[in-house]
């Protein structure tokens, strides 16, 4: 279709504008980190990446975004914490910056377009994904739309060639698995989970899915050995470094992740939390709440979400029928905006998982339409927020009375200024959240059946 074909053009065309500028304005910190570790996978070997840390790498660096741009000694230094799957591609990316930069100084266009290689292939395949999902129900040119309006999000954009992260990476064979799963093909859905679980710790969220599939699936035996066949992969990949290392991958990865580190209520998402950090001024997620902890009650709040929205997707699979074989759809649009609102120390680049499911969802669901759109722009600039440079969520240090008087004046009125715009940020956020919940809800009984029903 000209469409998608238009879109297709449109899309590298922006992507290779956002790189050309994103040196100097992008995302600086985790980029250098990548390119860090991705030389570290090359000169030390691709089995070491989580036995000791990276060091520094030269890196260009703009004071202020503005030029002239210096060589600095730059980095983190912290051990890889992605998956087996992702040390291969900074391994594979190690090579090709090699290849083409001898020096391999980060932030430069040439180390920017190398490392968003992999991402920009995984944003294609999950807007393939996208368009696939719809046309089970749709006509060609309503999927052509799809495949555009996921290729062109701008989420999608400011995550994977302006930021230079990798939500792409899950995205990618978690889009499939749905699509798989709506078929009731569970081993394949099981393999690509694997494959989104060795490439980043976040694949965890499409782990709801899966239990909603044991509830309300009758081939229970064959969705659990998808599940059991997604581990299996996941350890074939890590295979190496089960032999190399142990458990230290594991730990380096899930358990550093998710038990260890990031006790922030919220990383710049504009979500329930955040809006407990501009009344409350609590950032640490271990304190507490009615004597309760604010992570414990992020668990809490999950899993309400969670639940409502599998009694929500029942309820609407139920109401027509060959609505079974789409219920993955809504479903994992309704599980991302629980995962990225509800919980504490969600980043705000998550808010992209949303996006392909919603853009799908509202390609279903007519009524979705203007809550997709909403959320699109309010994950863009929560995407975006670190632009912002005075948010509360950067500038609250539990060492701030160390500073001088006056620093401390200056931080305060930084974060008045702000407050208007993160409210109306977490506002619009909560309500695109809401409003995809009551579409969902309000959905017709008459809505158009699918093309294909239920195996």
């Amino acid at each position: 279709m000209w469409v998608a074909a238009a879109a297709l053009l449109a899309g590298v065309a922006a992507r290779v504008v956002l790189l050309t500028v994103a040196p100097q304005y992008g995302f600086y910190g985790d980029h250098v980190d990548y390119v860090c570790w991705a030389r570290e996978a090359v000169d030390v070997g691709v089995l070491e990446l989580y036995t000791q840390p990276p060091g520094s790498c030269p890196a260009l660096f703009y004071a202020d975004n503005r030029p002239p741009a210096q060589i600095i000694s730059s980095g983190a230094n912290e051990r890889l914490n992605y998956p087996p799957l992702a040390a291969y591609v900074f391994w594979l990316e190690g090579h090709l910056l090699h290849a083409l930069d001898p020096e391999r100084i980060a932030n430069t266009l040439t180390a920017r377009a190398v490392l968003s290689l992999s991402t920009t292939v995984a944003e294609l395949i999950a807007a393939l994904g996208v368009a696939a999902l719809v046309l089970d129900v749709c006509s060609p040119l309503v999927a052509s739309v799809a495949f555009a309006a996921t290729w062109l999000a701008p989420p999608i954009l400011a995550d994977g060639p302006f930021w230079g992260q990798t939500e792409s990476w899950i995205l990618a064979p978690s889009i499939w698995m749905v699509w798989a799963m709506n078929r009731q093909r569970w081993a394949l859905a099981g393999v690509l989970w694997g494959i989104a679980l060795a490439l980043k710790p976040s694949g965890i969220i499409m782990g709801p899915l899966w239990a909603y599939a044991f509830l309300f699936r009758t081939a229970r035996a064959h969705v659990v050995g998808g599940a059991v066949l997604a581990l299996i992969t996941l350890n074939v990949l890590a295979l190496p470094y089960w032999f190399a290392s142990g458990i230290t991958w594991l730990r380096a990865t899930y358990l550093a992740n998710y038990v260890y580190n990031l006790h922030w209520t919220t990383m710049m998402t504009f979500n329930v939390w955040y809006a407990d950090l501009l009344l409350a001024g609590h950032l640490d997620s271990r304190t507490t709440l009615l004597g309760v902890t604010r992570d414990t009650w992020g668990t809490i709040l999950l899993l309400l979400g969670l639940v409502a929205a599998g009694a929500l997707i029942r309820r609407w699979e139920t109401r027509a029928p060959g609505r079974t074989a789409l219920a993955f759809v809504p479903l994992a649009a309704l599980i991302t905006l629980a995962a990225v609102t509800f919980p504490t120390r969600v980043h705000s680049t998550y808010t992209a998982f949303t996006v392909p499911f919603l853009i799908a969802t509202a390609c279903l669901i007519p009524r979705g339409r203007w809550p997709a759109a909403a959320m699109i722009v309010a994950s863009t600039l929560q995407i975006l927020s670190w632009q912002w440079g005075s948010l509360l969520a950067v500038h609250l240090l539990p060492n701030e009375s160390s500073l001088p008087a006056a620093r401390q004046a200056e931080r305060r009125a930084l974060r008045d200024r702000d407050r208007p715009r993160e409210w109306a940020l977490i506002l619009l956020s909560l309500a695109a959240t809401a409003a995809t919940f009551v579409a969902i809800a309000r959905d017709d009984d008459d809505a158009r059946p699918p093309r294909r029903e239920d195996a």
